[in-house]
């Protein structure tokens, strides 16, 4: 793979999912944006979600850091069905 950049929009990230977001951006400065005045912010059932989360990589570290990002979002949803 020459230059693996991308990008991904997501929906129904929670605040405490963003937050840990946010501390992936601050731990690995520059692999990967976002903009945070595109999201939309919806509720759900007294839940609040931020819709439209686009991120951006230039290369390899953000892909790295997205696969990371992925994976810790994918392992919560994992732990919320085990526990219903």
């Amino acid at each position: 793979m020459v230059n693996p950049s991308g990008s991904i929009t997501m929906n129904g990230i929670t605040d405490e999912e963003m937050v840990r977001i946010w501390e992936f951006k601050a731990k690995n400065e520059g692999a990967f944006t976002f903009n945070p005045q595109q999201f939309q912010i919806v509720s759900n059932q007294g839940k609040t979600y931020n819709n439209n989360v686009t991120f951006n990589w230039p290369g390899e570290a953000g892909l790295k850091v997205m696969h990371e990002i992925l994976g810790y979002l994918l392992k919560k949803e994992e732990k919320q069905a085990v526990a219903q």
